[in-house]
């Protein structure tokens, strides 16, 4: 057994260090020689990262007293700039009062002058598991989820949220478990910090009631997009590019499926129940069946197409289509004054701050 530079014991097998994440390659990172941030590794700090905050918000709801989001979401970034601050750097802006609860944050991932961002709400598990998708800003009566999606068209970022939580669920993915990476095998508790495109949440808030089971397992561990264990061919941040362009189109996916269940079911609902129909997300086994009389006609293609058209060409929506569909571009000019060290104005009132991380291989 050995030390960590951050305390942790270590076995002699350990490639990394599980608290804090430090590459143990190197014999100047053990027995408490402080490692330069150049050599750890930032997918296991946020793993690490993940499992604090699991533990943290369950704790919290155990003893019945549960801070908001931005205590996590800080927790969190002082973490992370601390320990990778030659690579990640965190500027928090000025807010109006109204915007103190519930703002977002940009992340900014770049290489040299090129990259793209991501605007970001975070969202923490209530005692249940859900989650507060519906909020409604008072000062203007406009949904949240609406406000993300405008907001980061606006700043040419996809918008996504944060999802902080501290209940155990089994996701898989085409390469395995959800919470592994090339790193290799990961723990339950690093669901604690997942991240879904904000289209699915649109999705599942076409549906009553709203499916927020569904938000959480078509979230993604946030150590996933950012892994960055050895690789062949693309450089990091092509690929963690392609993974946020990946979650959404994957939200694109869940409002094309939402709006196709609508049409199928509405009118059933309606006139069976006189009540506000029940859609959205589905499976195979949740579709109508067409050999059965007490259910609604199938819908006829052109119908689907004219719907999901409605829908899905509203200028918010094509216009972050347009902003997924672009390569890498270069960084706007306030972005590049923080990477530098200058001043720089937010966006707009209604964001915290912005982190930005440096992704050179």
């Amino acid at each position: 057994m050995s030390l960590c530079a951050c305390g942790e014991e270590l076995a002699d097998h350990f490639a990394f260090c599980p608290s804090c994440g430090i590459d143990l390659r190197s014999s100047a990172e053990v027995r408490g020689t402080q490692p330069s941030s150049s050599a750890r590794s930032l997918c296991r700090t946020l793993r690490a990262c993940a499992t604090r905050t699991f533990e943290r918000l369950g704790d919290d709801h155990f003893a019945g007293s549960v801070p908001g989001e931005e205590t996590y979401t800080q927790l969190n970034l002082q973490d992370i700039r601390r320990l990778h601050s030659d690579r990640v750097k965190v500027r928090e802006f000025q807010r109006y009062e109204e915007a103190r609860n519930g703002a977002d944050w940009e992340w900014w991932f770049y290489s040299g002058a090129v990259g793209f961002g991501m605007r970001v709400q975070a969202k923490r598990a209530k005692r249940g598991g859900g989650y507060d998708l519906e909020h409604v800003v008072r000062s203007t009566g406009a949904r949240q989820s609406q406000l993300l999606v405008q907001d980061a068209l606006t700043a040419e970022c996809l918008p996504a949220y944060v999802l902080y939580n501290h209940r155990n669920w089994v996701p898989t993915s085409e390469s395995g478990r959800a919470v592994d990476c090339r790193h290799g095998r990961g723990e339950q508790t690093q669901l604690g910090c997942t991240i879904v495109s904000a289209l699915t949440v649109h999705a599942v808030l076409r549906t009553r009631p709203v499916k927020a089971a569904y938000v959480r397992d078509q979230s993604v561990p946030w150590h996933r997009l950012l892994c960055d264990a050895p690789r062949r061919g693309r450089p990091g941040l092509e690929a963690a590019h392609a993974k946020v362009t990946g979650l959404h189109h994957r939200g694109v996916h869940d409002l094309r499926a939402a709006v196709r269940a609508e049409i199928r079911w509405v009118d059933q609902d309606r006139d069976r129940y006189d009540a506000t129909p029940g859609y959205g997300p589905w499976t195979a086994a949740e579709e109508p069946d067409p050999e059965r009389e007490d259910q609604a006609p199938w819908s006829d293609e052109t119908e689907f197409d004219r719907r999901e058209q409605e829908v899905l060409g509203m200028p918010v929506y094509r216009g972050l289509n347009e902003v997924a569909g672009r390569q890498l571009s270069p960084l706007p000019d306030r972005v590049m004054a923080m990477i530098h060290g200058e001043a720089a104005q937010p966006p707009d009132a209604r964001v915290a701050g912005a982190m930005v991380v440096d992704l050179s291989d």
